[in-house]
């Protein structure tokens, strides 16, 4: 099975533990690609990255070829739910209550709607697969 969205593609089989991901980079250098990956995986271990490989599609476009552990979605998670998900990671809303990006002290979290951020059907948690990660500029 593949999804594809404006950022990734992603690839599943049938009873497969991972996912493979095709992830566009919207970084402005690899290494900063990376750092995001690094921090995704610190603040969401639950889904971690492993990076596999690089490649650049059909336009050039540099892309990350990653894994991730495959998770069942439930249902999607609430703004409600994402809020307190981000609060118990350190973060607050960072967009006047959207509870789309949130931040911290040193790191912003963009992108956190219901189709990055779901409720695991093992756990019933709020579980985050795919955001944006960055260090805050000071």
């Amino acid at each position: 099975m593949i999804a594809e969205g404006a950022e990734a593609k992603v690839y599943y089989r049938e009873g497969s533990p991972a996912v493979l991901k095709e992830r566009a980079s919207i970084y402005s250098t690899t290494q900063k690609a990376l750092d995001a990956i690094a921090l995704h995986n610190y603040i969401f271990p639950e889904t971690a990255m492993h990076v596999i490989g690089f490649t650049r599609d059909s336009d050039g476009l540099f892309r990350v070829i990653l894994t991730q552990p495959y998770v069942r979605c439930q249902r999607l998670a609430s703004k409600e739910e994402i809020d307190k998900l981000a609060a118990e990671k350190g973060f607050r809303d960072n967009r006047e209550g959207q509870g789309v990006n949130y931040i911290s002290e040193r790191i912003a979290l963009e992108d956190m709607h219901p189709a990055n951020v779901f409720i695991d059907e093992v756990t019933s948690l709020p579980i985050c697969i795919d955001c944006i990660v960055k260090f805050v500029k000071k």
